[in-house]
């Protein structure tokens, strides 16, 4: 029988029949303003309240960003998680700001697939958020070599046992290159705006499941999937 963890949203294990399974990598694409990185937050801390072992990929936000927008928006405080050490932070955010004269400099996706990956040493099951997938593609010409940073995060993820979630921004690259990232998740969340809702649907899963779209609402508590059968 499959292993489920819950990703902390209210509704959302409903669509993916009890969760996701344990070592799993799931993509969650959508435009700009769909609730993408409060639903990663959200499945971040879930797991700390679990006592699991989290590692949280910033691309552009440091972890005081990630601490304080929790507090603001939720009343969730991170600091002690991370005083217990159930919660490792890998701050990208550094690394584009470079100086002038080096805007023309290739990102070294090796340097930030070790980074990540040394963050990850030790680790055995868990969780992984990286937001956002998108930064990666935006800054280098050599897609296929972040496509396949991404399959080894997604390996590395797996071997260790963690369960992985990827946000990524829908249109901010090339189609071909999110069609190949939807193909190496094992799951598939899409995002969108319709007429003033954002809505959620599960387009690709372990488990069966339907391809109904689901209003997604922002509370106090979070985020929430309005399920209707």
């Amino acid at each position: 029988m499959m292993d489920l963890l819950s990703t902390g949203v209210a509704g959302l294990d409903v669509l993916l029949n009890g969760g996701l399974a344990k070592g799993s990598t799931t993509l969650l694409i959508g435009p700009v303003g769909t609730l993408k990185s409060y639903i990663g937050q959200q499945f971040i801390y879930t797991g700390l309240k679990a006592g699991e072992h989290c590692l949280y990929i910033g691309t552009l936000e440091s972890q005081s960003d990630f601490e304080d927008q929790v507090k603001l928006n939720f009343g969730w405080d991170i600091k002690p998680f991370v005083k217990k050490g159930l919660l490792k932070f890998v701050d990208l955010s550094p690394f584009w700001a470079f100086e002038p004269s080096e805007l023309t400099k290739p990102i070294d996706l090796a340097w930030i697939a070790e980074t990540i990956f040394t963050a990850k040493k030790g680790m055995s099951g868990g969780r992984m958020f990286i937001n956002n997938l998108s930064h990666f593609f935006n800054f280098t010409t050599d897609t296929q070599a972040a496509v396949r940073m991404i399959l080894g995060l997604r390996s590395n993820a797996k071997k260790c046992g963690a369960t992985a979630l990827f946000i990524m921004d829908e249109g901010a690259q090339e189609t071909h290159i999110e069609e190949n990232v939807k193909s190496i998740c094992d799951y598939v969340l899409k995002a969108e705006i319709r007429e003033n809702d954002r809505r959620i649907r599960v387009s690709k899963a372990l488990t069966k499941h339907g391809l109904e779209w689901h209003r997604l609402l922002l509370t106090e508590k979070g985020v929430e999937v309005e399920v209707v059968l």
